[in-house]
């Protein structure tokens, strides 16, 4: 008794195992929905390999399942299955209430009736028919599959249309439905007078022995594939996932497919878009389109009248306002472009105004210098004309004639170097220039001034040359010397360096120095400490230095000695000639 009950729960455990492992097994099953346009049992036939192709690259089974249009729709919609193989009209037909991701798109079944991935439309009649092109269609019958069958009705009725006929007005459509081939047997028994069909549709009805396919004329052929067309190809079906497939097997299904070349199990490339299928619906006005962005402006316009004009004239207020804004902006923007024009001017009169006053301090020192070789050649030539009266020889006349020439090279030579400091400079253009011999020239006229009762030195420790304004380095570095000199200076220091950035000069000197306010705030125009003193000898020094890119700063003696310290900073030559040139580009 005991061993019967053992056995007895012995088979109801397995039969529960086995119940739970096909459960199990169900569950993980991948479903296919794939669309069955020639019945289930073709169907299932026909897609065999991709099925095998699948299975024997994932760990769970794979069940196909043959929809008709209307149950493909039904079963993407509520989602129970995990992919769907179908024609882009059919996944246009759920777009967008379902959500999606394409995997790939068919490149070639050959269990299909069509084999290829490439689809048209094949416009047939029987061959006894008097329509021989697509303009004898007018007043005519013609059978499609369904609106949204891309080669049975979409591409068929585009090519008919551009033949000058669109229905209902120049010929009657009737939607045969599935199986496709119900249409082309309307147009054997007379039913119809033509029928669109998916292409190579015809010769598959023929070798299956369905048809004569010697008893039909295709309209409008054109060349391209291995079957009748009217119509150029076009892409065809695609493979696409559900959200219930996960990115992990999407991406392992996708691989597979690639991967694979056996044409007997399917291929497979990148997927397509649904635009050409779109446009082919909406031109056969199969996609209902509201109304144009016109027509939707005209509408709001009619409906919101009194909103619109008040948004106008709003608008208008605006723009007036602008206008006006811009019109100020403009006055102003003028009246300070003369302003600064007319400062600019008076700027350039004080500069020149400053030189003047310079060379009218430095003006008796040069009459000084002047008179000594002048005097030297009047003595020169008296002693001459007394010899000469006298029947000397010319060849004792050398000597003094000599020392006149010498005479009147030192005179002109000073002139010389005056005039080319007091010379008004037309353009203000950077260029190079020796330091060295700069300062030399500088010295000469300061030395004439000064009357040589003050000792300066000159320390430059590099030969590099100085890339600026000579007239604006002039002015301000004369400047500086003068003051200087008149603020008693018995000893005056002039020190260059070289620095990878800027190039620096120091003058240093043994003066009275600048006072603490003149340091807190150093270039106060019209503040002087001298009788005739005009007070705009630093400031106009300031703004010219910053003009040419420089820095002109002042302080006492870093060295703890009584005097004044005035730094001079000028830009290196790269950097100011990159500035330059930009400026010349603008």
């Amino acid at each position: 008794m005991i061993k019967k009950f053992q056995q007895w729960w012995f088979c109801v455990c397995l039969l529960i195992s086995g119940m739970m492992a096909l459960a199990q097994d169900v569950e993980d099953a991948l479903t296919i929905a794939i669309l069955a346009p020639m019945g289930a049992q073709e169907t299932l036939e026909s897609w065999q390999g991709f099925q095998t192709l699948l299975a024997s690259h994932l760990d769970r089974s794979v069940v196909v399942l043959p929809v008709t249009f209307e149950e493909f729709q039904t079963v993407a919609k509520d989602a129970s299955v995990d992919l769907l193989i179908a024609n882009q009209t059919a996944f246009l037909s759920i777009f967008p209430e379902v959500k999606w991701r394409w995997l790939a798109s068919l490149d070639q079944n050959s269990a299909l009736f069509n084999p290829e991935s490439a689809i048209g439309s094949a416009i047939v009649v029987r061959k006894s028919s008097q329509i021989r092109t697509l303009e004898d269609l007018k007043g005519q019958r013609v059978t499609a599959v369904s609106k949204d069958a891309l080669g049975g009705f979409l591409l068929g009725y585009k090519a008919i249309y551009n033949a000058g006929l669109s229905a209902p007005d120049d010929y009657f459509i009737e939607m045969t439905g599935f199986p496709i081939e119900r249409g082309i047997f309307l147009v054997e028994s007379g039913l119809a007078a033509a029928a669109i069909l998916p292409t190579c549709l015809l010769e598959t009805l023929g070798q299956s022995g369905l048809l004569n396919v010697a008893d039909f004329r295709v309209l409008n052929e054109v060349q391209g594939g291995r079957c009748r067309s009217s119509t150029p190809l076009s892409y065809h079906w695609s493979l696409a996932a559900l959200p219930s497939v996960d990115e992990a097997l999407a991406q392992k299904i996708v691989q597979i497919l690639w991967q694979n070349t056996d044409p007997a199990l399917t291929t497979w490339q990148t997927p397509s878009s649904l635009g050409e299928v779109y446009a082919m619906k909406r031109f056969a006005g199969l996609i209902e389109i509201d109304e144009t962005l016109w027509e939707t402006f005209v509408r709001l316009a009619n409906e919101y009248k009194l909103g619109l004009l008040a948004i106008i004239l709003l608008m208008l207020v605006l723009a007036m306002k602008h206008l006006w804004l811009t019109y100020v902006a403009r006055k102003r923007r003028f009246a300070l472009e003369s302003t600064y024009h007319r400062l600019h001017d008076y700027e350039a009169l004080l500069s020149k105004a400053d030189r003047m006053n310079i060379l009218g301090e430095v003006a008796s020192g040069i009459g000084h210098e002047l008179n000594q070789p002048l005097m030297a050649i009047r003595n020169y030539a008296e002693g001459t004309l007394l010899g000469i009266e006298r029947g000397k020889a010319p060849n004792q006349f050398i000597q003094p004639l000599s020392r006149i020439v010498t005479q009147v090279e030192q005179c002109s030579a000073i002139i010389k170097n005056l005039q080319a400091w007091v010379k008004p400079k037309t353009t203000q253009q950077f260029e190079w220039f020796n330091f060295h011999d700069f300062m030399n020239r500088m010295l000469e006229i300061i030395r004439l001034q000064t009357k040589n009762r003050v000792a300066i030195t000159l320390d430059i420790n590099c030969e590099q040359k100085i890339y600026t304004v000579v007239s604006v380095l002039e002015q301000v570095m004369m400047n500086s010397l003068l003051n200087a000199v008149q603020a008693g200076a018995t000893e005056i220091i002039i020190e260059a360096s070289c620095h990878q950035d800027f190039y620096k000069i120091l003058i240093s000197d043994n003066g009275h120095g600048f006072t603490q306010s003149e340091l807190d705030a150093p270039f106060v125009p019209f503040r002087t400490s001298k009788p005739t003193g005009l007070g705009l000898g630093l400031v106009i020094c300031e703004r010219l230095m910053t003009a040419v890119g420089g820095k002109f700063r002042i302080d006492h003696r870093k060295d703890g000695e009584m005097g004044a310290c005035v730094r001079i900073i000028l830009s290196s030559g790269s950097q100011q000639e990159v500035k330059d040139e930009n400026s010349h580009r603008g």
